[in-house]
């Protein structure tokens, strides 16, 4: 039996196609929409090349590959057939995880985690029916994960069919788009290789020195993680979806307070999920249709020491997604080196060893191996930041935004609006903001929240102000959850319908821009303080 699950399939990207996304969401938040769908369109064409000619590959490189990860043993059979039908669905998992990143960028998490829940369901389903009930094998457990991603693709047609797509496929003017996209998602195509890499050490290890019967728990145990990290995906999942588009806008605020909350979320779904396992641990191995009492009694041992790994794991996941989304790649391609082979096969091998000198069965070595590599990657990345970055805490951003910044939240009610101005005009005073420019940027933030109140519908509960100033501009940014509303384009063609204050706040600004991102209306608008002789109330 030859373990199927990669790991979760929710960590699990083509290199392309998540720093596509995360490189696209930069974009967005720079509000450079024509370049990110230039840069998806480009990633999808170069996912689907390289997935093809990988698929082609497998001809050819599928047996000498086997050979080479077997020395020439049994189980070269075995690794070829899994081998080769992985890499003959390599065009199918590259777009579906194409498109999951950019599901998520597009305003549609919630269609990323619905993908990714049935990829994985189908996947778990169809490993269990191709390995007890028919003689694929090794074969069946790579085709039931390529299937997986084949018929999660279904979920793909809402996106298609959505009128709030922000990108599309467009004419490719430049290759150089490309070259942001790959140094993005490094860490991604080192998880790759690395994942193939230990998928294939660990089959090799456990059939060697414990038989089917230790690869069968061992893959009860990975499968019962995976299902565990789709529970928390879904939240982690915001960080490149969000944090991207936060760190284009250089709102290092927001994704400070993005990522505490998506931490805080995480930790209480992985904590109730863990109980839930320990608890129910026996009728959870029941589920994987172990019947057999003496193996039903070790897979329920080895499950729960194997969850002892979960905090370090969910902890490492949120790192390498939050360095991906804030361009410290190299910081996130340390971790997935370290978890995914450096720490992780050692670990296994000698738990195993000292297992089976303990008189032991080697199962109890394997888990607590991996518990222990997931520990020390979490351990290496630290010790690896602190000598890279001395002074610099785990957000590795800068300590404030580069000027000074007033950030707050009011209630989508008009009692709440006036207190907006008061809270520019006195931010404005405090760092010596001159008075007219402070009093243009209370006026556009009081007439911007009246108009999020009046005409963001049922949906509007809540408005987030902030406003940067720096040397050479003022930047008033509001966010809200009301419906989707453009107001740099919006132009008042009648007087019997006129959304009042907008083309005040045309004429006073220099500039305004929006972006419509995970479901919320982000509106910038930006005064120029060198050139604040264009901009006056007096005129308006």
């Amino acid at each position: 039996m030859v373990s199927s699950s990669t790991d979760g399939s929710s960590s699990f990207r083509a290199f392309s196609s998540s720093g596509g996304a995360i490189a696209a969401g930069i974009l967005l938040g720079k509000r450079q929409k024509e370049s990110a769908s230039e840069l998806f369109s480009l990633t999808f064409l170069v996912t689907l090349i390289f997935g093809i000619a990988f698929a082609a590959s497998a001809f050819f490189l599928a047996e000498p590959v086997s050979v080479f990860l077997a020395s020439g043993g049994s189980l070269v059979p075995l690794i070829k057939n899994y081998i080769f039908v992985s890499m003959l669905g390599a065009p199918v998992i590259g777009i579906g995880l194409l498109m999951v990143s950019f599901l998520g960028v597009e305003n549609h998490p919630e269609l990323a985690s619905l993908y990714l829940i049935v990829s994985n369901a189908v996947n778990l389903i169809l490993d269990f029916v191709f390995l007890k009930y028919t003689p694929l094998g090794t074969a069946g457990a790579a085709l039931s994960t390529v299937m997986g991603f084949l018929l999660g693709m279904s979920v793909i047609i809402f996106y298609i069919r959505s009128p709030k797509r922000m990108m599309g496929f467009t004419k490719i003017k430049s290759l150089s788009p490309l070259k942001t996209a790959v140094v993005t998602g490094v860490p991604n195509f080192i998880f790759m290789i690395m994942t193939f890499i230990r998928t294939l050490g660990f089959n090799v290890i456990i059939i060697n020195l414990i038989g089917n019967d230790g690869m069968m728990i061992y893959t009860v145990c990975e499968n019962v993680l995976m299902i565990v990290e789709m529970l928390t995906a879904g939240i982690i999942g915001i960080i490149p979806n969000m944090a991207g588009i936060l760190y284009g806008e250089k709102d290092y605020y927001g994704i400070r307070a993005l990522c505490k909350r998506v931490l805080s979320y995480t930790a209480v779904t992985a904590a109730a999920a863990f109980a839930a396992v320990i608890i129910f641990t026996r009728w959870v191995a029941g589920m994987f249709g172990i019947d057999d009492p003496n193996t039903l009694d070790e897979t329920v041992t080895a499950l729960r020491l194997f969850m002892l790994c979960l905090p370090a794991y969910i902890w490492n996941k949120f790192l390498i997604s939050y360095y991906e989304s804030v361009e410290e790649s190299k910081q996130a391609s340390i971790i997935t080196f370290f978890e995914n082979g450096f720490f992780v096969l050692p670990a296994v091998f000698v738990g195993i060893l000292i297992s089976l000198n303990l008189s032991g069965n080697g199962i109890s070595g394997l888990v607590l191996g991996y518990v222990v590599s997931e520990v020390m990657t979490a351990l290496a990345a630290y010790i690896f930041r602190k000598v890279k970055h001395k002074d610099s805490d785990f957000y590795m951003l800068p300590a404030e935004n580069p000027g000074n910044c007033l950030d707050f939240t009011i209630k989508a009610q008009m009692e709440e609006t006036s207190l907006v101005p008061k809270e520019i005009k006195e931010f404005c005073r405090k760092y010596g903001v001159d008075k007219e420019m402070a009093n243009l940027a209370a006026v556009a933030a009081e007439e911007m929240t009246v108009n999020c109140i009046k005409y963001g519908g049922k949906s509007s509960h809540w408005i987030d102000v902030s406003l940067l100033a720096e040397e050479d501009k003022l930047q008033l940014r509001i966010r809200d959850n009301g419906v989707p509303f453009n107001p740099a384009e919006y132009e008042c063609d009648s007087d019997e319908f006129d959304i009042h204050g907008i083309e005040l706040v045309k004429k006073i600004s220099s500039r305004i821009s929006y972006i419509r991102a995970i479901d919320l209306n982000n509106t910038v608008i930006e005064f120029d303080i060198q050139d604040k002789s264009r901009y006056s109330l007096k005129d308006n």
